[in-house]
């Protein structure tokens, strides 16, 4: 009887362990699984910052954007990478000597965060303002929506308003009447 009873705590005990084991291996691969993701995700990131700004490649929006992008900013919106392709170029043509420096990113499945320093030198014109010829560094905050290894979906909050006192532009209160 002492046996038996041995026999079946042991087998108890084997099964019990095998079970927990199996429900660990699970986990422990989407994790893995889920790290590959984000650190994948972060790698486009970065790719997407450096050849939008460093590189000035327009074509990096093909590369890292799907075709129906949406733009969160904090004083424009943009739908599609046609739109966001047009409003890029703009600024393309405003500033020169342009440079990004990512300061920080991190990751949670399919959203990254980055927080970047800007800098350009404002050589063209920017929404109907004359060239300046100043530099302008700002800040910048984004969150990036991924989907299939590709941004979907972009916030982003930035220094507007330093950037147009760096240009020189004056601001005035608006007057309806």
């Amino acid at each position: 009887m002492k046996r038996i009873l041995s026999l079946l705590f042991a087998l108890v005990l084997l099964f019990g362990v095998s079970c927990v084991d199996k429900a660990d291996k699970a986990d422990l691969k989407a994790l893995k699984s889920k790290q590959h993701v984000e650190e994948h995700n972060k790698i486009v990131i970065q790719q997407y910052w450096e050849g939008k700004w460093n590189d000035r490649r327009p074509e990096i929006l093909e590369e890292c954007q799907t075709p129906d992008v949406v733009y969160h900013g904090t004083s424009v919106s943009m739908n599609g990478i046609d739109e966001y392709r047009a409003v890029y170029q703009s600024y393309l043509s405003a500033l020169s000597d342009t440079h990004i420096e990512i300061e920080g990113m991190m990751a949670d499945g399919d959203l990254v965060m980055s927080r970047c320093q800007f800098s350009g030198v404002n050589t063209g014109e920017l929404e109907g303002q004359t060239a300046t010829g100043k530099t302008v560094k700002i800040q910048m905050f984004t969150v990036f929506r991924l989907v299939n290894g590709k941004i979907a979906e972009e916030w982003e909050i930035m220094d507007e308003l330093g950037f147009m006192m760096q240009l020189g532009m004056e601001l005035t209160p608006k007057v309806e009447l």
